[in-house]
């Protein structure tokens, strides 16, 4: 049986309205399961920074929640 890591791989920063606050992090399980991690709950995210690759995104589709992927693909949009 394979080991599975404990630990996401952080792969782009949450940034707040302010364009320069870091509000959360995404993550990618080995599983291809994106995860967020807040940082600043009281604060909303604005965009992500970096995008998240095409190729991740199609990988991540069916492990990742249905909401939380809809979340980051509005946030993609708006990433500079």
């Amino acid at each position: 049986m394979p080991h599975l890591n404990d630990e996401a791989t952080p792969i782009a920063r949450l940034i707040g309205p302010d364009g320069k606050s870091m509000v959360g992090l995404v993550s990618v399980w080995e599983t291809s399961e994106l995860a967020i991690l807040w940082l600043n709950s009281r604060k909303t995210a604005a965009f992500v920074d970096a995008k998240i690759g095409s190729k991740m995104l199609a990988k991540a589709k069916s492990t990742t929640p249905e909401e939380l992927f809809a979340f980051l693909g509005r946030l993609q949009t708006l990433a500079k």
